[in-house]
């Protein structure tokens, strides 16, 4: 009897103006590969800016030089194209390489409430948002991919699937320190899953799933890489969470 296979999970990741950093594209990339996941590229036509756009004399000011450029409708489209040409080139190589399914869609949104809205079952990859400053410094590069990755364990549907993701790039030498965010003690199971010799793990077992307890996790977060439960966003207002996620300096990665 000839059996149906089911399909296999994807990751989803939206690409707005804003753009995504080679590192987390690559980060992206191995993770999905490690995860047996396919890749699903949103690329995102942001309502509010072309809104702003249609105001009379808008403009902005360019980091450089200070000078004001003009946000009309035709320099957004232009910018828009180039942000999405270059970073679906990018990922399409890095796919390709490490021979991971991918796929894009075009969408107009917010990059949260466009990925929110999808049918839940995908997970879903936040980039931490591309600043200036931290371009400018040149700081260099740690020798692991992940120097520190973060895990919040909930007691939700999702927890098993949080410590496998965190145990396949444990286990791939992409990971140097992992910090376990839990609510309540962890049992001895967790623990082995996550240990591979010379590595560092770090245990906080008194975590809060409230709406600002998470909002304030992925606001604030000193990781990497943060991987969250799906559930512990729900509760989450979403003007609350996108800011958060906006202004969070790691990655985060929802577990759905």
């Amino acid at each position: 009897m000839v059996t149906e296979q089911s399909p296999r999970r994807c990751i989803l990741v939206p690409i707005d103006l804003q753009g995504i950093s080679p590192g987390a594209l690559q980060t992206l990339v191995r993770i999905a590969r490690l995860l047996d996941r396919t890749l699903l590229g949103l690329l995102l036509e942001d309502i509010r800016l072309q809104q702003v756009a249609d105001l009379p004399f808008t403009t902005e000011i360019t980091l450089r030089g200070g000078r004001e450029r003009s946000l009309l409708r035709d320099h957004l489209s232009q910018r828009h194209s180039l942000v999405s040409s270059d970073t679906r080139r990018l990922l399409d190589d890095l796919a390709r390489r490490d021979r991971v399914e991918l796929r894009f869609e075009n969408a107009s949104g917010s990059r949260l409430h466009t990925a929110l809205e999808r049918d839940g079952q995908s997970d879903i990859f936040f980039p931490a948002r591309q600043r200036w400053q931290l371009v400018a410094a040149a700081r260099p590069r740690p020798d692991k991919a992940i120097r520190r990755l973060g895990l919040v364990l909930a007691r939700t549907a999702q927890d098993q699937g949080v410590l496998d993701a965190a145990h396949m790039l444990q286990q791939a030498g992409l990971v140097s320190e992992i910090y376990v965010i839990s609510v309540g003690p962890l049992d001895r199971s967790q623990l082995n899953s996550l240990y591979r010799p010379g590595s560092r793990i770090c245990v906080q077992a008194n975590l809060s799933c409230d709406p600002a307890t998470i909002s304030r996790l992925i606001r604030e977060s000193p990781y990497d890489l943060l991987l969250l439960p799906g559930d512990c966003i729900r509760g989450v207002a979403p003007a609350v969470l996108e800011t958060a996620l906006d202004r969070s300096s790691g990655q985060v990665l929802v577990i759905n």
